[in-house]
């Protein structure tokens, strides 16, 4: 007669076991650096095969190839550059850079259609069974479109259409049911003219066993990534309250993105933050709790992190592990700068250009995260080579988060 007694305990393990596998979901976010669809990389591919000609201090498009011209793939890019292109309707053709034997500099990898194929299939497969999230969200992609070329059947996908061709995306498992999606405009900065606007904000509402979850996800203006950047470099760089230009920009994207998270946080149970935030939130969320999160003399936010989590929602930084052998320095790149020699260990180690400090997820709400944050390395993928495209510059980032009773 006690026998089933016995059996009892393991088969309740077993039941509660089932219980919090159901109610954890995996969340990923990744910026696919300027991913295309099919039909918009062809075009782009078209448009850096043309022939430009020097005209005064521009180059631009000739009518056809001759002595005096070169294609796309040969021009000088780069920050203001001097060809008459418009990035905000594609990317420009030195996405794609290649280590040159004796030389510093990377040149321009000119790219064909098949191996801009191969590299779409490859992100699929990466997605799809290494970092095999049940929701994730893109950066730097063309569109919906995009996605759903990657990912194919059993998913379901949002994003949005016009402004820039760097959009917003999230993808989740149909299994997941039916999901509303948003776009938050007002984090664009809509009262610039369009060149000088920057990327909105996108929010993805689901239900998950019987309550509802949102995401946000966000590309934040880039150049102004740390506080402790110019221990190092130029003097003001990285200073959200000072006036160096990118950083102004992120400074006008404070005050909508604080007030867009406050609103999203209400009526649901739980809120994920998540993105490439462009903003090394470690190294402000490790900062004196002592030090000002506002410059008292012009008022301007001097810590994003703390702004923004000051309890209205609590927010909770997952900062990102690295597992290997890069275990020590990525755990200490949270709270000061890396020498070079450790970054460049980062980049060997997780195979992505921009391995720490700019991709981020945070939780509000009634979730958590037991294991925290973790990169998924990207390996021999992450680099350009003679015949290869690197998937990205930038290494996934995912976490297991499951909602609290």
């Amino acid at each position: 007669m006690k026998k089933p007694y016995l059996l009892l305990p393991p088969l309740l393990l077993l039941l509660l076991a089932t219980a919090a596998q159901a109610q954890s979901l995996k969340v990923a976010s990744w910026n696919l650096g300027w991913h295309l669809d099919r039909a918009l990389a062809k075009e782009w591919i078209a448009a850096c095969d043309a022939p430009f000609q020097l005209d005064g201090e521009t180059w631009k498009p000739a009518a056809k190839a001759g002595p005096e011209t070169r294609p796309g793939w040969q021009l000088p890019w780069g920050r203001n550059a001097p060809v008459q292109w418009d990035i905000g309707q594609l990317p420009p053709c030195d996405v794609f850079q290649v280590a040159v034997p004796g030389q510093a500099q990377r040149a321009a990898l000119p790219v064909t259609e098949a191996m801009y194929a191969a590299r779409s299939l490859a992100i699929g497969a990466l997605i799809k069974t290494e970092l095999a999230p049940d929701v994730i969200a893109f950066q730097e992609v063309s569109g919906a479109k995009a996605i759903e070329e990657l990912l194919g059947s059993g998913w379901r996908v949002c994003g949005y259409e016009g402004h820039k061709v760097q959009r917003l995306a999230f993808a989740w498992k149909a299994s997941l049911g039916e999901g509303r999606c948003e776009v938050h405009w007002a984090l664009s900065l809509p009262e610039r003219q369009l060149r000088d606007q920057v990327r909105p904000g996108l929010a993805l509402t689901l239900t998950h066993d019987g309550k509802a979850l949102r995401l946000l996800t966000v590309h934040l203006k880039s150049s102004c990534v740390s506080p402790l950047d110019e221990q190092q470099r130029t003097p003001g760089r990285g200073q959200l309250d000072g006036d160096e230009p990118n950083c102004q920009v992120l400074q006008a994207q404070v005050a909508p993105l604080e007030a867009w998270i406050e609103q999203q946080a209400q009526g649901v149970q739980g809120l994920v933050w998540l993105g490439d935030m462009n903003r090394n939130l470690s190294h402000e969320a490790s900062e004196s709790a002592e030090l000002p999160v506002r410059n008292a003399s012009t008022g301007r936010t001097r810590n994003l992190w703390r702004e923004l989590s000051d309890g209205s929602p609590a927010l909770q930084l997952l900062s990102p592990q690295c597992s290997g052998s890069v275990e020590g320095v990525c755990a200490s790149g949270k709270a000061r700068l890396l020498a070079r020699e450790e970054f460049a260990q980062l980049r060997g180690q997780l195979g992505c250009r921009n391995p720490l400090g700019l991709d981020h997820i945070a939780l509000a709400g009634r979730l958590s995260a037991a294991q925290g944050a973790f990169k998924q390395s990207l390996g021999k993928l992450g680099d350009t080579l003679p015949g290869q495209l690197a998937l990205s510059d930038h290494c996934p980032v995912a976490a297991v988060i499951s909602l609290i009773p």
